[in-house]
């Protein structure tokens, strides 16, 4: 049952047309459009960026390092200053040289002196020698060090200083002649008290010289050829010195 008012709507709309000769035509009502979304391009997150695949790097044509210390054979001193025989040793009012607790100790107070202490024994012309010299009271250019083919007085003095340099100076005929040096290196040690462990290649008129095996210089000669090995330390002032040597190693050198 349709409700009253549509009908009379509908009634009244039938008497126009009759009157006016007209039709009308009942047409069905256009369908609401839905719009269609519109698709909106939202940029993905990348939370993982590819990486770019590295070029490898040019491989250098690396030359090696020569051998330094060449040909070391047997071992032919192992001294651990036990024996305070094999060793020059002495007292006065300005140094001391002694053997004592397994070690060589040298103490200078002479202001600008050298104090010396060499082996009685044996003779060495080619070898590989070690020791480890540990000052105690050393400053500025003071020295101490390494003393080798010492002959009736005549020497090689390999020297470090207590700011962290080294040198080699041949003593020969009364007069002391610079060889290689000074020579600054982190390996050396300049802050007292230290230790250092000093090497010496020695093959005829080629010697090599090293810290802490780092190699620093060489040293061409054809002077000083053998002779035993020694200690030294220098008073470049008016202060003290004192430093002790140990753990001396000798090796030979293989032809």
């Amino acid at each position: 049952m349709y409700p009253r008012n549509l009908l009379t709507f509908v009634s009244a709309l039938l008497l126009l047309a009759a009157l006016s000769g007209c039709r009308v035509t009942f047409a069905p009502a256009a369908p609401s459009e839905t719009p269609t979304p519109t698709a909106t391009s939202t940029p993905t997150t990348l939370w993982f960026p590819p990486t770019a695949t590295a070029s490898p790097f040019p491989t250098p044509n690396a030359t090696p390092t020569p051998d330094l210390r060449p040909g070391i054979g047997e071992l032919l001193l192992e001294d651990d200053f036990s024996d305070a025989a094999a060793w020059a040793t002495g007292r006065d009012d300005e140094g001391v040289a002694q053997v004592s607790g397994g070690a060589m100790l040298l103490g200078l107070n002479a202001g600008h002196s050298y104090l010396f202490s060499t082996r009685t024994s044996p003779v060495f012309k080619d070898f590989y020698a070690e020791l480890t010299a540990s000052p105690s009271l050393c400053r500025g250019e003071d020295e101490y060090g390494l003393l080798i083919r010492n002959v009736g007085g005549d020497h090689y003095r390999f020297a470090l200083s207590c700011d962290g340099r080294a040198k080699v100076d041949r003593y020969l005929g009364g007069s002391l002649s610079r060889q290689a040096g000074w020579v600054q290196n982190q390996a050396i040690p300049s802050v007292i008290p230290g230790s250092s462990r000093l090497g010496v290649w020695a093959s005829g008129g080629q010697v090599h010289f090293f810290v802490n095996d780092l190699y620093l210089f060489s040293v061409s000669d054809t002077q000083l050829y053998l002779g035993t090995l020694g200690v030294f330390v220098h008073t470049s002032g008016d202060g003290d010195v004192s430093v002790s040597f140990s753990d001396l190693s000798v090796w030979s050198i293989l032809e």
